[in-house]
């Protein structure tokens, strides 16, 4: 009887000692488990009370988000369209991903979740913001100039033919019949706002779309970037619109969600 009780009290203590996982509490009627709450605790290093409360705030925007729709084809245009602001093919940033140990579903999940709160913010809170003014456009270029450097000098080699024809059979099949090249060394500060834009969105090693200079038709392979100088202002304008929004939108966002969490219902289980 003795051994029996002795092995009773063993496997108390070893139930205890590794609690299963169990679901801990309901918010909104979606389940936050105890294993969630030790990983987030283990991932962001944060105490306990701080985990849940993370898990709780991301159960509140899943509750708001599940009945925004988006479709597979809305997720691999969005790739496509990351994949090719970066200058890389869709391939390309695959391998990209599964180098830094993201899994290609996990990615596309989380593209899934950004295309789900544009366009829930597009619906609920978009009316809320405003353009920015000028003058806030300008304290917000003070503010991030740390963030808007570029490269002073673009080394490129030119191509360039009378013939269109002549610069996509270059592009597809690199035959350089009545193509003229040549090696250029171009400064940042001398470009205009379109030839700047178009240099800053090609990689290294990647080429220019096919451009007319009226007499001939110009492509740019991008050899390499160096040097570094703050962009200007009036060049750096749409740059700073587009953070400005997304980081007003991300704002608009959490302070929503903050407000529903308060009006959460929140059942504690464990």
């Amino acid at each position: 009887m003795r051994k029996v009780i002795f092995i009773i009290s063993i496997l108390s203590v070893l139930i205890q000692a590794k609690p299963m996982n169990a679901v801990a509490l309901s918010v909104n009627g979606l389940a936050i488990t105890t294993a969630e709450i030790s990983a987030v605790q283990r991932l962001y290093h944060v105490p306990k009370d701080k985990a849940i409360d993370m898990l709780i705030l991301d159960r509140v925007q899943q509750s708001a988000l599940k009945d925004i729709q988006v479709s597979d084809d809305e997720v691999n245009d969005k790739i496509s369209m990351i994949a090719q602001q970066n200058g890389i093919s869709v391939d390309k940033m695959r391998k990209v991903l599964a180098s830094q140990g993201t899994s290609w579903q996990k990615y596309k999940t989380r593209i899934k979740t950004a295309i789900k709160k544009s366009k829930f913010f597009r619906q609920k809170i978009a009316q809320e913001l405003s353009p920015p003014s000028e003058a806030t456009l300008k304290r917000y270029y003070e503010k991030n100039k740390k963030s808007l450097f570029i490269p002073s000098t673009i080394k490129v080699i030119e191509y360039s033919s009378k013939d269109k024809k002549d610069i996509n059979n270059f592009l597809k099949n690199k035959i350089r019949k009545n193509i003229s090249s040549k090696n250029k060394t171009l400064y940042t500060k001398d470009m205009d706002e379109a030839m700047l834009n178009l240099l800053m969105r090609t990689q290294s090693g990647a080429y220019t779309k096919i451009m007319n200079a009226g007499d001939r038709y110009v492509i740019y392979k991008v050899v390499s970037k160096s040097g570094k100088r703050v962009m200007p202002y009036e060049s750096a304008k749409p740059v700073l619109a587009g953070m400005y929004q997304r980081e007003q939108e991300k704002k608009l966002l959490t302070e929503y969600f903050k407000k529903q969490k308060l009006k959460a219902k929140i059942k504690k289980l464990r």
